[in-house]
């Protein structure tokens, strides 16, 4: 081990953590805020005269006007997965695993590798706003969001990332090659997934539905309302359907290399 290797290993975790430090002190902040304008409400609360007053700003949109893009409910799951990751600190738990194991040769890779996807997915799963104020959210995948994604990167990110750099250095394995076959076979899976959710609201006239698989796992829904149990009926029986697919032609082409390498051929039936 390099003299350098421990101060990597630190600088890491502080990158790591630092995300969730900020997230847990912007909470303290608003909440003594609210605290404190909580207390003052009498001062707030005078009569008009000389008093304050708060406007309500109405905004109506059309209908069409709406984002209902499919994505919307891998969107949501990504939002909420990444702001639990960022709240109790899965980053640091990250890097924490990978320092134990930093004598296996794929920890450290695949510990920089799940950095990174947090650091990508949290400007990618962001409600993006037009500049005004009764733009609402911006439609995905439209020139506006593009734009507006260029300009959601902050310094959570750079952190992540920087951690993400910080382990393969300290690790010192090369990040492990991808394989292009097997990512793309799961890119098209969570887009038929999703695709699925997406036509819940269609079937159901249920908006709410629009949330996302995360939603629906939520107890709360669930007691009040049992049937939303039924929406994940699809996207499970298409994965297990996948599953069962994908490990039957895994064993049937490793029975196909055995039996070339062996000779092996079946002999007939009686």
């Amino acid at each position: 081990m390099s003299p350098s290797t421990p101060l990597a290993w630190a600088a890491a975790l502080t990158a790591a953590a630092y995300p969730t430090w900020d997230t847990w002190k912007s909470w303290s902040d608003w909440s003594s805020a609210y605290t404190a304008s909580s207390l003052s409400e009498v001062y707030y609360m005078k009569d008009a005269y000389g008093g304050f007053t708060e406007g309500v700003v109405g905004c109506v949109r059309q209908y069409d006007s709406l984002d209902r893009s499919p994505f919307l409910p891998l969107r949501d799951d990504l939002a909420t997965f990444t702001e639990l990751a960022t709240t109790w600190a899965v980053p640091v738990l990250v890097v924490l695993v990978a320092l134990l194991r930093r004598h296996s040769a794929t920890a450290g890779p695949r510990a920089a590798w799940a950095l990174t996807l947090i650091a990508l997915v949290r400007p990618l799963s962001a409600e993006h706003q037009g500049d005004d104020i009764c733009d609402g959210s911006l439609p995905m995948l439209t020139p506006d969001w593009f734009e507006a994604l260029s300009g959601g990167w902050g310094l959570h990110e750079l952190c992540l990332l920087a951690a993400a750099l910080l382990v393969l250095l300290a690790s010192g394995s090369p990040a492990p090659p991808v394989s292009g076959r097997r990512a793309l076979k799961a890119i098209m899976d969570v887009l038929v997934v999703y695709g699925l959710v997406a036509l819940a609201p269609l079937v159901t006239g249920n908006e709410s539905l629009r949330a996302g698989l995360l939603h629906q796992l939520q107890f709360d829904d669930i007691r009040d309302h049992p049937a939303r149990l039924l929406v994940l009926v699809l996207p499970v029986g298409y994965l297990l359907w996948r599953h069962v697919d994908v490990s039957g032609s895994m064993a049937s082409s490793h029975l196909g290399v055995r039996a070339r390498r062996t000779g092996w051929r079946p002999g007939p039936r009686c």
